[in-house]
């Protein structure tokens, strides 16, 4: 069992990056069809635009296929569009907890055998998204709970 769970943030780049790469490779198909038909060097400087916007739809498809939280047998890891990685084994999460109501991109609080609290910050949205769409993070949520009591389950 692996899963992968990311917000709406991210399921709405997976079309804005194709879309921005697109928008860049017209842009220097444009700049190389006009330079060579009216024979001005000057439409070459929309060339270096349409470089850097190819790139930032690189760049955007790169952030959204990062970010997210993945479950699998062995533990979960979770991934902002730019932070590194983190990720915690079964074996070291004593109780998964509810965030607390003043924390919305938080999506569970992992309390450790050890006695640290990890907050689990899986799911990114952009800090405007939740005054547009309220927050719901229960669908990451009882995917965690569940993979951690099968988890148990297996153990015993």
């Amino acid at each position: 069992m692996s899963i992968t769970i990311r917000g709406l943030a991210a399921t709405v780049n997976y079309v804005v990056g194709p879309f921005v790469i697109l928008v860049g490779a017209a842009a220097g198909i444009a700049a190389t069809v006009l330079t060579w038909v009216l024979e001005s060097a000057g439409f070459l400087m929309l060339f270096l635009p349409s470089l850097l916007a190819i790139g930032a739809g690189v760049f955007i498809l790169w952030s959204v296929q990062r970010s997210g939280l993945r479950i699998d047998a062995h533990g979960f890891s979770w991934c902002g569009p730019i932070r590194p990685a983190q990720s915690l084994r079964w074996e070291q999460v004593h109780q998964l907890r509810p965030p607390p109501s003043g924390s919305p991109r938080t999506v569970v609080i992992a309390q450790l055998h050890d006695g640290r609290r990890v907050e689990v910050r899986a799911i990114w949205d952009s800090p405007t998204s939740s005054l547009l769409i309220p927050v719901d993070h229960s669908r990451a949520q009882n995917a965690l709970l569940s993979a951690h009591q099968e988890w148990l389950a297996a153990r015993r």
